[in-house]
């Protein structure tokens, strides 16, 4: 494995900035104090110090604490709505690419009648349909709707291919039940796809929950980055020019989207041999 990482230079960045990220969010979870996170807790609109490393946000709220208590929130959501896709997807994209038919026609058709749906509506439609404040789980839920789509379409068209493998053949031939030939046969030899599609649809998740967050259809008694942007969007931070408050959670969303793409690279080199670095 070590020497194998060794030549996989995407995966090892990916894992890296993560790992990275991760510390750092340690360090500062242990040293803030959490209640600062609560409005009305400092004066607002302070530029950053000493005693507020991020400066305070418009509500009163130390900055740096919400990011700390926010970027976990956002991608709790990420982890909650892509798990859901991609077990949605691995169902229906096994069974569809390995019975086919009739089967293969309805799930074929489905995904792609939910498809041609711009997915922002739908999960404007579910968002608004939710009477009073929503909560983290919710929103997950929501988001995790429409995460099903490509996990679906991409591992269909990946047990199409192999079930027309001689190995996979034989096993039917001999009598072998469809569910062992499947769970052992199929899913063994494409578990990084899964991998590779479960970061991806993780990445995805977070960034459709950011989108229903900044229209100010989310969790508003959360911390979140979808949320923290939302707010900056309100007060005009941008043109007010208290960078210290819309900044922060850009830079995070684009260290979790980059971290995510290396390591879904990584996963597909990982599974595609023909994608192999040679040194």
């Amino acid at each position: 494995m070590i020497k194998y990482l060794s030549r996989n230079f995407t995966l090892v960045l990916g894992l890296g900035i993560l790992s990275i990220s991760l510390i750092i969010w340690l360090i500062f979870y242990i040293i803030v104090d959490l209640n600062d996170a609560q409005a009305l807790s400092f004066r607002p609109s302070q530029a950053p110090s000493m005693d507020h490393w991020l400066g305070t946000d418009r509500m009163g709220k130390d900055v740096l604490t919400s990011i700390v208590i926010g970027t976990p929130q956002t991608i709790q959501i990420g982890i909650i709505a892509g798990g859901i896709g991609i077990l949605l997807g691995v169902v229906l994209g096994f069974t569809a690419g390995f019975f086919g038919g009739i089967v293969d026609y309805i799930i074929k058709f489905v995904v792609d009648v939910f498809q041609s749906i711009p997915p922002l509506v739908v999960l404007i439609i579910f968002a608004i349909s939710i009477p009073g404040d929503m909560t983290i789980l919710q929103l997950s839920l929501i988001v995790g709707v429409t995460s099903w789509l490509g996990p679906t379409r991409v591992l269909r068209s990946q047990v199409l291919v192999m079930k027309e493998l001689n190995y996979i053949s034989i096993s039917r031939f001999s009598g072998l039940p469809s569910w062992k030939i499947i769970f052992m046969e199929i899913l063994p030899n494409l578990l990084p796809y899964v991998m590779a599609n479960f970061v991806m649809t993780v990445a995805g998740a977070i960034l459709a929950s950011i989108g229903i967050e900044a229209l100010g259809l989310g969790a508003f008694s959360s911390n979140s980055l979808g949320m923290t942007i939302y707010w900056n969007i309100w007060y005009s931070s941008l043109l007010q020019g208290w960078w210290w408050w819309w900044s922060p959670p850009i830079i995070i969303i684009i260290l979790v989207f980059v971290s995510l793409y290396l390591i879904s690279q990584g996963l597909d080199e990982w599974a595609n041999p023909r994608l192999k670095t040679k040194f």
